[in-house]
């Protein structure tokens, strides 16, 4: 049989309706219970009957139970009447607890229930009947001298019942009292629950905003991964253009020094790319270790959502728990107000005594009185024994509220530090991020540089073996038409006339003709001119002096005079060194 917890929200109390119940039952007899299943109401086979004691808070607490008979007719627009028996054997044997009837369906939803009644014997009922009843009472003078002293008796145990009114009232007071700072305490945790439930929608709201952070940070790692793609990418561009480079020779000693300048210079960027790639090494080291970080986080945020799911439900249950509190209050209003009522009657009773002692009443009647009076308090005196068990059940329930609170500020509290914990980290982690984002764009600002310079060296070295080839084509040229001159036959050298136009013949008649050792040393001079070329100057490349009649090796001294920088060629000959290194660091 499966028992479940009624829930305050959906408690359908008044489905299922109990007939002819009276005010107690004689114990040690079978008990019938009679009830009615409304129209449109569907039974289940697992339905029950339970006999429940006053003040019960759920279906199992049953003090004994029979499942409930299927319907014969089917439930449509009609109710249908049924009835459940429960054997004397199971019955309660406590004659001051009051019970009821209480009907639960096979899913543990209480459908119905009934007025509360009791066990007593028959003997006790007709102590309880009313002073209506008809007597014929025939009296002596002892009987009148005892009911004198039963008078006196009753008088004084009026008096003790006032008192014990009046302390009732103390008591009922004090119960008022406290269940007004039960409920501002009931406020006072609403409230502070209101706050726990906003706390949680932020830390969901940041731990949202967590997520995008980490989405950026991968987006950006992978940035970084195609960057560096990029970078080997040039890398193997450089080498293939040291390749080249290096493909290149035959120039003079001034495009040596040149080449061998923009050498050290590859070399440089070389060893200044090796250290780029151990520090993207490095970063990329630091960025798994981010990553794993963020891995880490990311399990913490997945912890925080359980635990705020958790206090949901903790929240959810403490709800329900407050409206079942809520509920019991209200009943101890209404006990309140028969207290109040029970007071009213006392006080006509004793107004009542009052009078029958200015008026010499029968004994009898005073007896009957007597009677009702003590039934009547025995009938305070359950309720009041109720109302305290109820009130230490809802002092009780209050504490554990109060623990089951406590807890949750605990958690609450731990759940925050975590969370501050979390984004402490995530604050570290982003710095670093930043640092690592500056390093790299420093590493891609130098490698530009450093391409650039090899770009403008490539250039150079272009430049330079054109001009090699140009001069090394212009010499062959002049070689051929040096060895063309040699060849040519000295009789047609003798005879010039021929070669001439006939305005020229004339004047080669007047003039005297030359000795044959003359017109030889002409024409070997002629052909040492041709052969040897007047040569230019040399220029320095960094001051753009010429200076005629010096050999390279000379040229090149003056040139490693100058105090050049190695990456933007500026020549820093009237400057101080400190001013020149500062110049160098700066790039």
């Amino acid at each position: 049989m499966e028992a479940a917890t009624p829930d305050p929200a959906v408690r359908t109390y008044t489905q299922v309706v109990f007939t002819d119940v009276p005010h107690s039952y004689t114990p040690a007899t079978p008990v019938t219970c009679c009830y009615t299943l409304p129209a449109g109401f569907e039974p289940h086979p697992r339905d029950w009957v339970g006999i429940f004691q006053v003040g019960w808070s759920t279906t199992k607490d049953y003090h004994t139970f029979v499942w409930a008979e299927p319907c014969s007719e089917e439930v449509g627009l009609q109710s249908v009447a049924m009835s459940a028996i429960f054997k004397e054997y199971y019955l309660p044997k406590d004659e001051t607890e009051f019970y009821q009837f209480c009907y639960i369906d096979g899913g543990g939803q209480v459908r119905g229930a009934s007025t509360p009644f009791c066990f007593r014997e028959l003997v006790e009922m007709s102590e309880e009947s009313g002073p209506d009843d008809d007597l014929l009472v025939i009296t002596t003078q002892e009987q009148v001298e005892q009911s004198v002293r039963e008078k006196a008796e009753l008088m004084r145990e009026v008096d003790r019942v006032r008192e014990e009114n009046e302390r009732l009232n103390s008591v009922l007071q004090e119960e008022e009292q406290e269940a007004a700072t039960l409920k501002e305490h009931q406020k006072e945790k609403e409230k502070e629950m209101s706050e726990l439930v906003e706390e949680l929608h932020r830390l969901k709201e940041e731990n949202e905003n967590l997520k995008s952070n980490l989405e950026e940070q991968r987006q950006e790692t992978q940035h970084l991964k195609d960057e560096l793609e990029v970078q080997t990418a040039k890398q193997q561009l450089n080498e293939q253009i040291q390749q080249q480079s290096q493909s290149v020779n035959g120039a003079s000693r001034q495009d040596e020094a040149k080449y061998e300048r923009a050498v050290t210079k590859i070399n440089q960027l070389k060893e200044e790319r090796q250290q780029l790639r151990t520090t993207i090494s490095v970063q990329s080291d630091e960025i798994a270790k981010l990553n794993s970080k963020l891995r880490e986080g990311e399990r913490e945020l997945f912890k925080l959502r359980d635990n705020a799911q958790l206090l949901q439900v903790d929240l959810q249950s403490s709800k329900k728990e407050k409206e079942r509190l809520s509920a019991e209050l209200q009943l101890l209003q209404s006990l309140t107000h028969t207290l109040d009522e029970v007071k009213l009657e006392n006080r006509e009773l004793s107004r009542r005594l009052t009078q029958e002692e200015t008026q010499t009443s029968s004994d009898e009647d005073l007896k009957v009185e007597y009677q009702t009076v003590l039934s009547q308090l025995e009938g305070t005196r359950v309720q009041l024994a109720t109302e305290r068990e109820e009130s230490k059940t809802t002092h009780q329930r209050a504490e554990v509220l109060d623990r089951e609170m406590q807890q949750l500020k605990t958690t609450l509290e731990e759940v925050a530090a975590l969370y501050k914990q979390e984004q402490q980290k995530s604050s570290k982690q982003e710095l670093q991020l930043r640092e690592v984002h500056k390093m790299v764009a420093d590493s891609n600002i130098i490698i530009e540089e450093k391409e650039h310079m090899v770009s403008l060296v490539q250039r150079e070295v272009e430049e330079l073996t054109r001009e090699n080839q140009k001069l090394r084509s212009d010499i062959e040229g002049l070689r051929s038409h040096s060895s063309d001159l040699k060849t040519v036959p000295l009789a047609d050298l003798g005879h010039p006339d021929a070669a001439r136009p006939a305005g020229a013949t004339s004047r080669s008649h007047r003039e005297q003709p030359r000795e044959p050792a003359q017109l030889s040393e002409h024409i070997y001079d002629n052909i040492s001119r041709i052969s040897e070329p007047e040569e230019e100057p040399l220029v320095c490349h960094h001051c753009l002096e010429s200076f005629p009649g010096i050999t390279p090796q000379e040229l090149e001294q003056h040139e490693q005079s100058h105090q050049v920088c190695p990456f933007c060629l500026m020549v820093f000959d009237n400057v101080e060194q400190s001013v020149f290194e500062d110049h160098v660091y700066s790039h």
